[in-house]
């Protein structure tokens, strides 16, 4: 549009093409899910439940990384590597859970969770879960308590290299795919305002 008018002469000087500013941000949304992470202490929540990965207390805890990877998802990255390119947004970094998560980090401490770990992830989710519960109205959470539950699947593709890779196949685009199926408690929009209101 800019471009539009300074060819019909609208505008005056000159149009310069260069780096983004770095004081801006897609990832404005982000705010939301951090201040949820925080009013639900998830990470605390995760921590605890899942217990130390590393002997040295020190640098990324287990439920950082794992509240890191789900918020560069939510950001829009699809691999691993979408940590670094959040990392590398300098104003999406102040709104992050995790800020400064590298995915060389993140795979490292990743790669020593055993099942005792996976297993306190799913307790530390279900301790998060009941205290957004329990900030919500008291006649809402108990007919969320009531059931029935939906569980909301979506199916994605993510695209992989290496055609021997189990469950792969080409998509519609003519690219290896594998398609994972992610399941979510299908809760209300209000729910989740409510409960960043409550705290």
């Amino acid at each position: 549009m800019v471009l539009a008018a300074a060819m019909r002469g609208k505008t005056r000087g000159r149009i310069q093409i260069g780096a983004d500013d770095p004081s801006l941000t897609g990832a404005g949304g982000m705010l939301a899910v951090t201040e949820l992470c925080e009013r639900l202490g998830l990470i605390a929540a995760l921590d605890a439940a899942m217990g130390p990965v590393k002997q040295r207390r020190r640098g990324f805890t287990g439920g950082q990384v794992l509240a890191g990877m789900a918020a560069a998802q939510l950001a829009g990255e699809d691999f691993l590597v979408g940590l670094d390119r959040v990392r590398a947004d300098a104003a999406g970094q102040l709104l992050v859970p995790v800020p400064g998560l590298a995915t060389s980090t993140a795979a490292g401490i990743a790669r020593r969770f055993t099942q005792q770990h996976w297993r306190g992830a799913e307790a530390g989710l279900a301790a998060a879960t009941a205290r957004m519960t329990g900030l919500l109205p008291a006649e809402r959470a108990a007919e969320l308590a009531e059931g029935p539950v939906t569980i909301d699947i979506d199916a994605t593709d993510v695209e992989v290299y290496g055609s021997k890779k189990r469950g792969v196949a080409y998509n519609y685009q003519g690219q290896l795919r594998h398609e994972v199926a992610r399941d979510e408690w299908a809760v209300r929009k209000e729910d989740r305002l409510m409960v960043l209101a409550a705290g």
